[in-house]
């Protein structure tokens, strides 16, 4: 993790004189040979520090795919390699989407992968490969990280950990450790961290007595590992019935993939085959981690709770493992893009993406597209509105994690205009050391900060606690990093895709995104206020961040109201509000005559109401002593006829003065 920024500043000086010009000896500087101007032609992109050895991916044009679809792909290879050091020649995708009409109109047949010795320089077999005119472009395989430092603290039962624990914490499911769960429910409590601020979480506490999931709803964890035997998230996990119930080793559903029970794996480096393996060296958990966050089991008396977990009657999301990072290897580019495909043939309608190439490794989208051109048709194919197939969303959602160098702009892919890409937030709604921020950024969520905690991290629970792998730290432990800012937002994403087909409502994905951008709180007032914030023993200045972590922090009461249609009123707890009701009730609002506001006791209870709410000249007045959400039903008489409108009214002690979006 990076949390100094540096700015290089690289100053050519250029002799313009033509005295000086004559002086200068340009013979010893070489032409470019003709491989070089092929490859300069012909590359999709830079090597990255961090590419695949003895592998390359390539494009060919469609008169060579032709020949290799009629079965002659070894005389395509001989034709095309002959004389130089290549091992192998196979399609990039080792088994073709589904969608076939989709495949090709992205050219993804059109791509394959050539293997040589490790020893060789990658870039000399692309020289040479680049002078063949059949290769339209030739792709380095780089390598993305997760979002994360990827340090797992274990967590342990220790009696000082213990009463550290958030008092008030009322989380309305018996999974133990739930208590310590402050991104789902922050009662303020300074024993997370001196500036824990209540009501700084995802806002699903009352959402989830509208929905807490369900199994039509399938997120692709696409990331390390998902231990699918973890007893928090075995019955959580997506099945593959044909393949659980048929014969080991052999594609009983017919989708080209062997075994794929659970989801699959990308990774090739290990010879795992597609197994999901979660023991190699290196491993740290998370994937599982991330898991956890969106889909453990609620309700089942252990460990922690999740944001679409389900509410204990086996009616949570349903989790994919699509794995992409196997100990230290990444799949690259390759593996990514055909993970994408398999998520959206199998099923997923949410892509969970706590991955990407570090800032400033793009310049902006095009060079994003020019330079891995595969994997960004990957998730083209993964958005396509002919591979949706949850009925609530016309095309699929991608969400990224914006990265953690503390940079300008967020990581690609999830900068990309058409994923959403999520900031890291501490206990105190403001922004965590490691987060990056600015272009790119759109909204953002929890994802735990250390150094706002304790300073010890046996003792610190300012960050994260979810589901991890007993063979690396223990079942559940503690992580910190837009990797788990990313969950969330795709833990309540899950929660409205899931309220939409419970509603019967429809959306495109343009839409269900911006509902999702829109249902959030205001943060930058905030970050105003705070100015400065602590570092370890230093601090960092927080006015860099200030409209630059997106539309503001994910609420999931928001985006089921606003999925539901029902209109929003954001006030601060522990305060009278006064609410004009012209907004509700058109311009003579004030003129009605109102008869009641209807509240039922639970609603209440959740507002902490401290007296009844009443209507003075179109006024609404309603005291709320608690943060909470719910709706109330006020009703009016207008010439002899009754009218009411329903109201969502959300009480928070983060709310500033512009509330955020609705």
């Amino acid at each position: 993790m990076r949390h100094c920024r540096f700015i290089i500043a690289v100053i050519t000086s250029v002799m313009t004189a033509a005295s000086c010009i004559s002086e200068i000896d340009t013979s010893s500087v070489p032409e470019p040979s003709e491989s070089e101007l092929a490859l300069a032609t012909k590359s999709a992109g830079r090597m990255s520090a961090d590419h695949q050895k003895g592998f390359l991916l390539i494009y060919v044009d469609e008169q060579t795919v032709a020949r290799i679809e009629k079965g002659e792909i070894d005389r395509v290879a001989y034709e095309l390699f002959s004389g130089m050091e290549i091992r192998g020649f196979e399609p990039a995708l080792s088994h073709m989407p589904k969608n076939k009409e989709v495949a090709r109109e992205l050219g993804l047949h059109r791509w394959f992968t050539i293997t040589f010795d490790e020893s060789i320089p990658v870039r000399r077999i692309a020289q040479e490969v680049a002078m063949r005119p059949e290769i339209c472009l030739v792709q380095f395989n780089n390598l993305a990280k997760p979002a994360s430092d990827c340090k797992s603290i274990p967590f342990r039962p220790q009696p000082k950990l213990m009463a550290a624990a958030q008092e008030g914490a009322t989380i309305p499911f018996d999974d133990p450790m739930n208590s310590y769960q402050w991104n789902l429910n922050n009662t303020g409590d300074k024993k997370v961290a001196a500036t824990a601020r209540a009501g700084a979480d995802v806002g699903v506490m009352d959402a989830w007595k509208l929905t807490t999931g369900t199994p039509d709803v399938i997120v692709a964890i696409c990331d390390a590992p998902v231990k699918y035997t973890h007893p928090d998230l075995e019955a959580a996990m997506w099945v593959n019935e044909a393949e659980l119930n048929g014969v080991k080793g052999v594609d009983d559903d017919g989708n080209d993939y062997i075994d794929d029970i659970y989801g699959y794996n990308f990774y090739k480096g290990s010879g795992s085959h597609g197994a999901i393996n979660w023991e190699s060296a290196g491993e740290t958990g998370h994937g599982t981690h991330v898991a956890g966050i969106i889909g453990a089991v609620n309700g089942n008396g252990l460990g922690v709770s999740s944001i679409a977990g389900g509410s204990g009657n086996g009616d949570g999301v349903r989790l994919m493992t699509c794995q992409l990072f196997e100990g230290a290897g990444s799949a690259g580019d390759a593996g990514m893009a055909e993970a994408l495909m398999y998520a959206a043939d199998n099923g997923a309608c949410i892509a969970q993406c706590s991955y990407g190439y570090p800032a400033y490794t793009f310049e902006n989208d095009k060079s994003f597209m020019d330079n891995a051109p595969l994997e960004y048709r990957a998730i083209n194919y993964f958005i396509h509105p002919k591979n949706a197939k949850h009925p609530a969303l016309e095309s699929n959602i991608i969400i990224f994690a914006a990265g953690n160098e503390s940079a300008s702009e967020s990581d690609y892919p999830g900068a990309l205009p058409v994923c959403v890409s999520v900031t890291g937030l501490g206990a105190d709604y403001l922004p965590a050391g490691y987060t990056n921020y600015g272009k790119g950024c759109n909204l953002a969520a929890p994802g735990g900060d250390l150094w706002i905690g304790s300073y010890k991290e046996e003792e610190n629970i300012s960050q994260i606690l979810s589901t991890c792998i007993s063979e690396v730290a223990s079942d559940y432990a503690w992580m910190q990093g837009t990797s788990m800012a990313c969950p969330h937002v795709s833990g309540v994403a899950a929660l409205g895709v899931s309220y939409a087909g419970k509603l019967g409502k429809r959306f495109t994905r343009e839409e269900f995104t911006s509902l999702l951008l829109t249902s959030v709180n205001d943060i930058n007032q905030l970050i105003a206020e705070a100015d400065l914030k602590p570092f370890k023993d230093l601090s960092f200045s927080l006015r860099p961040y200030r409209t630059r972590m997106g539309t503001g922090a994910i609420d999931a009461w928001k985006l089921l109201m606003q999925i539901e249609g029902t209109p929003s009123v954001m006030i601060k707890s522990g305060t009278t509000s006064s609410i004009s009701l012209e907004d509700f009730f058109g311009e003579s609002y004030d003129d009605l005559t109102y008869l009641s506001v209807e509240i039922d006791d639970d609603a209440k209870k959740t507002l902490g109401l401290a007296s009844s709410p009443r209507i003075e000249k179109g006024v609404l007045n309603i005291a709320c002593m608690k943060n909470g959400s719910a709706k109330i039903r006020v009703y009016a008489n207008v010439g002899g006829t009754e009218i009411s409108r329903e109201l969502s009214i959300i009480s928070r002690g983060v709310y500033s003065e512009n509330g955020g979006w609705f």
